[in-house]
């Protein structure tokens, strides 16, 4: 009996146990944020300053264990704690990114106002008229002569010009005298008026005066003789001016002429005119085998010899003059150049210590024409007028530039146009 009871008293004694461990395990399986709290809060909220630690962390106090929510960010309300379900983790709480502000957009070029944006506001001289070297674009320079002091230390201004002569129109759309010309319609862009836009922009950037003559039209011999007559009537009101070809165009836009002269050592003292020869061809020979001197790119100089010069070389196509094989230049004969050839047959060898020979690869021809003229500081694009010469213009007037510069021009053509009658008429 005594046994018996002993028994049921273990039994009782086990039931009780196992009832108190499962009552334990049930609540400890059921409230499992209660011992694992900070770490749950870890997992599932995002890094916050150390100010804040606090308000994610387990809070303990003598009635209750309190979980405290981290406080929700980009909001102006004081951070409230909630209390989180015995029965369900924490979920993370969204957190709002505050964006910054995006700049307000500029103007883009394309949709600015481009009327006002004139040549000298697009390239700058790059040098002085006696600086030691000019390097495009900061690289392969040009030095001017050692042990040759400079001529020209000034910019000439106004008493420098660049000359145009002209006979034809030039007034079909894409051409100068035409409403507009733009990439827009590439095809009918024309090369001679781009190398014309080429020389007006050019003037405009180093402040020198900019003339376009339109001269009259020979009924015996062809137009081009018309140069050293008109050019010597402008020549009388400045220092120095240059005449250049519609299809030929200054290779740098943005080095002073000054610094040329410099650099092929021209100067009124020792010079009246300065041009290039001709790529060495047979076609390009006079009767003595000397390579013609290309009349399309003259730098000519205001001095007594300039003026006897052009005045025997305006005669020596007329019947009677002091040359009279020289009629035979009046007009072209296949590749026989004509005022050209008369200058480079005749004319020249009487004015010889007054006239400087320019190199063919510097100051004539185009990289193309695979004849070693280069073009390098003028290129004169003698072959291609329509195709190559369009693409020279091109690149030195992209996009908007052309049909931008060439309205400018058409407004300011009361500044710089001109005719042979009326250069005559002034004297």
């Amino acid at each position: 009996m005594s046994a018996l009871r002993s028994n049921r008293a273990a039994l009782l004694t086990v039931a009780f146990f196992f009832i108190v461990f499962m009552g334990l395990a049930h609540f400890h399986l059921s409230n499992p944020s209660f011992t694992n709290a900070t770490d749950d809060v870890a997992d599932v909220v995002p890094a916050i300053p150390e100010k804040e630690v606090a308000a994610t962390t387990l809070a303990l106090d003598d009635s209750a264990s309190k979980l405290i929510d981290p406080p929700t960010a980009a909001t102006n309300k004081p951070d409230k704690p909630t209390k989180t379900p015995a029965n369900k983790p924490a979920e993370p709480t969204d957190v709002q990114v505050e964006q910054p502000e995006e700049p307000d957009a500029t103007l883009a070029p394309a949709t600015a106002d481009v009327s006002v944006f004139r040549p000298q506001q697009w390239v700058f001289p790059a040098v002085k008229p006696d600086s030691p070297e000019y390097a495009p674009y900061g690289h392969w320079p040009f030095k001017l002569p050692e042990n040759n002091k400079p001529h020209w230390t000034q910019p000439l201004g106004k008493r420098l010009c660049i000359i145009d002569l002209e006979s034809r129109r030039f007034d079909k759309p894409g051409e100068l005298w035409s409403d507009s010309m733009t990439w827009n319609r590439s095809s009918e862009v024309h090369g001679p008026s781009g190398g014309t836009l080429n020389h007006w922009a050019y003037a405009k950037i180093h402040g020198y005066q900019y003339y376009y003559v339109k001269i009259n039209t020979y009924t015996d011999r062809r137009d081009s003789w018309k140069k050293p007559s008109v050019l010597a009537k402008i020549l009388k009101k400045h220092d120095t001016c240059v005449f250049i070809d519609s299809d030929a165009m200054f290779n740098h836009l943005d080095l002073p002429l000054e610094w040329l002269m410099n650099y092929w050592k021209i100067s009124p003292t020792n010079n009246s005119l300065a041009l290039a020869t001709d790529p060495d061809t047979q076609h390009n020979r006079n009767r003595v085998g000397d390579l013609f001197l290309n009349t399309g790119f003259m730098i000519m100089q205001n001095n007594n010899q300039t003026y006897k010069m052009f005045k025997e070389w305006d005669e020596c196509a007329d019947d009677g003059g002091k040359y009279p094989e020289c009629v035979e230049f009046r007009n072209r004969k296949g590749w026989q150049p004509t005022d050209q050839g008369g200058f480079g047959t005749f004319t020249r060898y009487d004015y010889a210590k007054d006239i400087i020979e320019l190199s063919c690869d510097e100051a004539n021809g185009f990289p193309e024409s695979n004849t070693g003229c280069n073009g390098k500081f003028i290129k004169h694009v003698w072959l291609g007028k329509e195709d190559r010469l369009v693409l020279a213009v091109g690149a030195v007037f992209p996009g908007v530039l052309l049909e931008t510069f060439h309205r400018q021009f058409l407004e300011e053509k009361d500044t710089f146009y001109t005719t042979e009658d009326k250069l005559v008429a002034g004297g």
